[in-house]
Formats: structure tokens, C-alpha cells, sequence
């Protein structure tokens, strides 16, 4: 199995880096638990913190045990040994402690994206973004043809809410820290490769701009491959009439959707259409998505 260390051939000591979540909780006056989880989870418990535990244990275990939503036994044997390897107390049972240190440690994919091209997977467009573990950052994303040429690169955030997993100011322009995990059900925009599809636009402007929008429908590979559509729903790149934000100063952040500036999101739209690339009427999130996808989105940290 593999497991997280720090320095060579060391073992990081799981109570300090829980006292440091714990300080760093308290100063924002957030809950001791690390989002999503805010329970002590035990057999026979049930519900999507349960499935998003057994997901990111049993993948740091290469358990082939099946994720059910139900704390059963197998889920029990796991969480005894991640609490040997952290030399916790064997409870079988997830509580703070453990709950901080899954999320702390447990949570990035390694997912990278492979270099092929849209076309030889079925599909007409592809847009590539490389972040950092501080979404804070905004990386430079790139839109590629169906062929794989690249035809232009645009300003993306992928910051979901802050740290604290509590409503916040719209537009949220807190640009302090690395976001949400993408596990919580407003946070980061989650890693890996994704079906995407053009939608013609929201509503409401202000929110999302007067434009296209790409709409991010199932999750192939990586953290998007378990948590989009099940767990992460209406997810997409777009942009937003915020007040006071000219570019290029940083953009607000999101509820785990993709922002860009307006011209952006304006040339992403014309740029798809000259490709043939259909704008499907906007969805408004429903499930099942009734179309056939016709892009994909890869996200990689880097």
C-alpha cells in the first residue's frame, strides 16, 4: 500500500497535524471537522460522507472493495489500517482526527492528462487546465481542436469556496487561500478528465454572462471520475458580470465552476461554433444530461 510521508524515511505524526487544522479552525470560527465530513462515521452508518470516505480509502489502500454508501465491515477493516499506519488508536471508527488527516493526505488523484487528442477519443474539442494545489493561482488554460492544435489560451480560477465550508458574499473576490477540497459540495473544481458539452446560456447574466457556457457532464478519470455527477453537479466555464472586477485582476470565486473573463468565455463560444460544435439548450443541471457530449475538460495539478 502507499501511504504519505514526510522527509525520508520519516513518519509525520498525525496529532500535529491535526492541532494545526484545530488553530486554524477556531481563528475562522469554522468547525473542528474537515469538510465534508462533520460526524464520527461507524458501522452501519449511511450517506454520501460515508461513499466519499470508502472512495479515498480504499483507492490510498488498493482495496478492491466496492464503494456502497454504507459503513460495513470492510469499511471498518480499512479504517483500522489507516489508523495503525497513523498510529492512531484502532477504532474503526472515522472520527475528527482521522476525518482531518484523510483529507490532509488522502485526497489528491495524480491524475495527468495524456496528451490525446479530442478527436481520437470520439470527441470534436478539448480544453486543457494545469493547477496548482493553491487555486488562488489562476492558470492559463488552453482550448485545443478535435486534431489536437491549439487554438488559444484563456484566464481560468478553479477556486470553489474558501476554507470554511459556510455561505459566503457574492462576488467573493477572498483570494487568501488554496479553496475548498473539491470533496465538499461547494468546493474546488475537481481533477481529472471529464465528458464537457457547449449549453447555450443561463439566465441570469450576472451569475454566468450573457454567453455559451460549457457544462462539465461526467466525470471518466481521476477525483471528477468518482465525484461528477453522483457528488458534483452543474459545473461549468463561464463567466460573470461581477461588480467592480475589471480584468486583469484576479476573478471571484466560485461554487466549484470554472470562471473566465468576458471576452474569454465570448471567444471560446465563437471559436466552437466556427468548429461545428452544436450549443445544446442549456440543461439548467437536469439529470440525466440528454446529449451527447461533445468535448472534454482534463484538469491536472501540477
Amino acid at each position: 500500500m502507499m501511504f504519505v510521508t514526510v522527509g525520508e524515511g520519516s513518519r509525520w505524526c498525525g496529532v500535529g497535524v491535526v492541532l494545526v487544522l484545530l488553530v486554524a479552525m477556531m481563528t475562522t470560527g469554522c468547525s473542528a471537522w474537515a469538510p465534508p465530513f462533520s460526524r464520527v462515521l461507524q458501522r452501519g452508518d449511511e450517506g454520501r460522507d460515508v461513499s466519499i470516505y470508502q472512495f479515498l480509502a480504499f483507492r490510498e489502500l488498493k482495496s478492491n472493495f466496492s464503494v456502497s454508501g454504507t459503513f460495513d465491515g470492510n469499511t471498518v477493516a480499512a479504517t483500522n489500517q489507516l489508523q495503525a499506519h497513523f498510529n492512531l488508536k484502532q477504532t474503526g471508527e472515522v472520527d475528527e482526527e482521522l476525518s482531518s488527516l484523510v483529507m490532509a493526505h488522502l485526497t489528491e488523484d495524480g491524475y495527468q492528462d495524456d496528451g490525446a487528442s479530442a478527436e481520437s477519443l470520439g470527441y470534436r474539442y478539448k480544453v486543457l487546465i494545469s493547477v496548482a494545489a493553491n487555486r488562488s493561482i489562476e492558470p492559463m488554460a488552453e482550448l485545443y481542436a478535435g486534431n489536437g492544435t491549439l487554438l488559444f489560451r484563456f484566464r481560468a480560477r478553479l477556486h470553489g469556496w474558501g476554507e470554511c465550508d459556510c455561505s459566503k458574499p457574492w462576488p467573493d473576490f477572498n483570494n487568501s487561500g488554496p479553496g475548498l477540497t473539491s470533496f465538499a459540495p461547494n468546493g474546488n473544481t475537481p481533477t481529472g478528465l471529464i465528458e464537457l458539452d457547449l449549453n447555450t446560456p443561463e439566465p441570469d447574466p450576472n451569475l454566468y454572462g450573457p454567453y455559451n457556457v460549457n457544462r462539465a457532464v461526467l466525470g471518466l478519470k481521476g477525483n471528477a471520475g468518482f465525484l461528477i455527477p453522483n457528488f458534483r453537479d452543474g459545473i461549468l466555464i463561464h463567466t460573470g458580470e461581477w461588480p467592480g472586477w475589471q480584468s486583469p485582476e484576479s476573478m471571484p470565486n466560485s461554487e466549484g465552476c470554472i470562471h473566465t473573463w468576458p471576452q474569454f468565455c465570448k471567444q471560446i463560444a465563437d471559436t466552437l461554433a466556427d468548429l461545428g460544435v452544436v450549443a445544446h439548450q442549456n440543461t439548467g443541471g437536469k439529470l440525466p444530461y440528454p446529449y451527447k457530449c461533445q468535448g472534454l475538460l482534463s484538469i491536472q495539478q501540477i
